[in-house]
């Protein structure tokens, strides 16, 4: 008896239930809660939300005369859903200081008896958590929809798999998280959990919830639904760091990495998108069990989208070139039509150079010759569908079920094929005594994060759907990048001109548009990249001309995309007289890089008509600084309007 008492005087949780319109399902709503078998107390708040119907206030107040104890009835003008969420969250924070986490109940809902004492208990084993959120089973419209699995800020920043039907800590409203009550037409638990997570709280999923939501053709949600975009870009705007690429990368990182990166000789895999980043690692056989638990229930277990196989000493000699980067990036590309590309190597063009040749026809000889290769996910699962697994080392051009894809790079390296490598990754996968199982999906439930597995697609968003650099912003001092046509007489005195920045912690990043470059001191630069794009530097699509001049953009969207998607990452970067990436630097810009260019006179000293001079005039304002080669330059580009304060001369070139 004194236990019950003490109950009724310090509930440990609270249920809000707002209600407008539901004066007959409310009833459902209010008996599940005030039915809940727990061992700690309960109070449950009821916030009628200015509901017209008056048989909503005869319901709750019959309920509350009944139930004084555990029920406490609120009123309040109409505000909507968000208003009177917090209108009993501020009650239950200024009246009930022994209540440690709050569930919202919408009045057309539904719990099981031991809803709140298993989602309470699943809090107390998560002490890191915030929330804990369901799986959630709809009657009305039945579905079975499953959210299990590790929570990802990555994914919730698309979808929002958190339901306001979550059991949420004290803490994350007094870090002042409320409800925004400006979200009138739905997405308002969304923009809730993703601002929870700006405060630094994370949720835990709790399949067995015991949460039911009522699912009907016409609803609240439905109207939200129909209104998807528009709303979904309120949310972006209300969290604009979360979507930005540098964020987003970072998040897939560490919730869920791009590459298995597989070792096959020393046994072990390991897991990153960064690969100067460490990881998770794991042994060979450790992930193909992880493998196959992604087969049977894809929600709870994700693999990377990509399996990576390097030859044994290819990572640490690309890593020695600044290559390693470029070269994951460059095989996605390779492997985006057919999930299957590999890279050979040639015979290196000199000591100081890197060539590349893309889409080369595809020989078994090169199959064999390959030191790296890369399988997305869909290829991998027909391979290890089959009784016998097929190795793509060593199929003909006629055994062969569909093409795949090679980059050869002319460089001067030399390391063994992978083929072996591949072989021992794919026999030990398919042999894994998890096959069987993982052949059979498991789970009665219907996957419902379809983005799980193929996170990597979330970042491509940002960049019209082209790969993007597995970078992940650096705590260097800054990283800087330096876009040049790669034969300019200039580039070895700008790149010695940013030596003592890079002494002290800065790196220095060169990009080339085209697919080779003929003159490289790798001692003096922190990686290199080939946009491998001719398209880069074409005349502008749409016939522009400024001045006369015809103008020159990436002559297709994708080209400029999966140029900015190699870029985002940057700190600052130098454009030396490359006219196409003009059009780069004010999408750059907008995602938080500084935009220098570099300006050289033309040899003729006819400053009015030289192509370059009318470029930077035209994009000046993409600028943050110009440098001029010359007095006489920085004079003319001063009297033809570009601001002096944006005017520096530099003699770089």
């Amino acid at each position: 008896m004194a236990a019950h008492l003490m109950h009724r005087a310090s509930p440990r949780l609270a249920i809000i239930v707002p209600v407008y319109g539901h004066s007959v399902l409310v009833s459902e709503a209010l008996c599940a809660a005030l039915s809940q078998q727990a061992s700690f107390g309960i109070h449950v708040l009821v916030v009628n939300d200015g509901c017209p119907n008056p048989e909503t206030d005869f319901v709750i107040s019959t309920l509350a005369a009944a139930h004084k104890d555990h029920l406490t009835y609120l009123r309040k003008p109409n505000g909507g859903l968000s208003s009177a969420r917090n209108f009993g969250i501020r009650h239950v924070l200024a009246h009930f200081p022994s209540v440690e986490a709050l569930f919202m109940l919408d009045a057309d809902n539904r719990l099981r008896p031991g809803a709140m004492a298993r989602a309470m208990q699943a809090l107390e084993a998560h002490p890191e958590a915030g929330w804990v959120y369901p799986s959630i089973d709809m009657f009305g419209i039945k579905a079975r929809c499953d959210y299990s699995g590790r929570y990802s800020r990555l994914i919730h920043s698309q979808m929002n798999i958190s339901e306001a039907g979550s059991l949420i800590r004290r803490e994350v409203f007094e870090q002042g998280v409320m409800f925004d009550e400006t979200f009138t037409q739905g997405f308002e638990d969304w923009h809730f959990f993703l601002s929870a997570g700006d405060a630094g709280f994370s949720g835990i999923n709790l399949e067995d919830f015991g949460f039911f939501y009522r699912k009907r053709p016409e609803s609240m949600l439905a109207d939200a639904d129909r209104n998807v975009a528009f709303l979904a870009g309120t949310v972006r705007q209300a969290h604009e760091d979360l979507y930005s690429p540098r964020t987003q990368v970072v998040l897939e990182q560490s919730e869920a990495p791009r590459y298995a990166l597989v070792a096959p000789e020393e046994g072990r895999v390991r897991l990153t998108t960064d690969p100067e980043h460490l990881g998770e690692e794991m042994s060979l056989e450790a992930y193909a069990a992880l493998y196959w638990r992604s087969r049977t229930t894809p929600m709870r277990y994700r693999v990377p989208p990509y399996l990576v196989v390097l030859s044994p000493d290819l990572e640490d000699a690309m890593q020695a070139k600044g290559l390693l980067h470029w070269m994951l990036w460059r095989l996605e590309h390779t492997a985006a039509q057919d999930d299957l590309g590999y890279l050979t190597l040639g015979p290196g063009i000199r000591a100081t150079g890197l060539a590349i040749q893309t889409e080369v026809a595809d020989t078994p000889h090169r199959r064999r010759q390959a030191v790296a290769w890369m399988i997305g996910h869909k290829r991998l699962e027909a391979l290890l569908n089959e009784d016998c697994v097929s190795d793509p080392a060593r199929e003909t051009a006629e055994t062969s079920p569909a093409n795949c894809h090679a980059v050869r790079v002319d460089l001067p390296v030399r390391v063994g094929p992978a083929a072996k490598g591949l072989s021992k990754a794919l026999a030990c996968l398919h042999g894994s005594r998890f096959r069987a199982a993982g052949l059979r999906r498991w789970t009665w439930r219907q996957p419902s994060i379809a983005l799980r597995g193929r996170e990597h697609t979330i970042l491509r968003k940002s960049f019209s759907g082209q790969p993007v650099a597995p970078r992940l912003p650096s705590e260097r001092t800054d990283e800087i990048g330096i876009l040049t046509l790669g034969q300019k007489d200039g580039l070895h005195n700008v790149v010695e001109a940013f030596q003592p920045k890079r002494s002290q912690g800065a790196g220095l990043h060169l990009f080339v548009p085209g697919a080779m470059v003929s003159q490289v001191d790798y001692r003096s630069i922190d990686s290199l990249a080939l946009l491998c794009d001719g398209r880069l530097d074409a005349r502008d699509p749409q016939n522009l001309h400024y001045e006369n001049v015809p103008l020159r953009a990436p002559g297709v969207p994708e080209a400029g995309a999966a140029a900015l998607a190699m870029l985002f990452w940057l700190d600052e970067i130098h454009n030396l007289d490359c006219l196409g990436g003009h059009r780069l630097m004010g999408p750059l810009r907008r995602l938080g890089v500084r935009t220098y260019l570099h300006l050289s006179p033309p040899d003729d000293e006819r400053l009015s008509d030289a192509s370059n001079i009318v470029h930077a005039l035209a994009y000046e304002h993409a600028y943050e600084r110009i440098f001029a080669a010359t007095p006489k330059l920085a004079t003319y580009l001063h009297t033809r309007g570009v601001p002096g304060t944006k005017i520096e001369v530099s003699p770089w070139f």
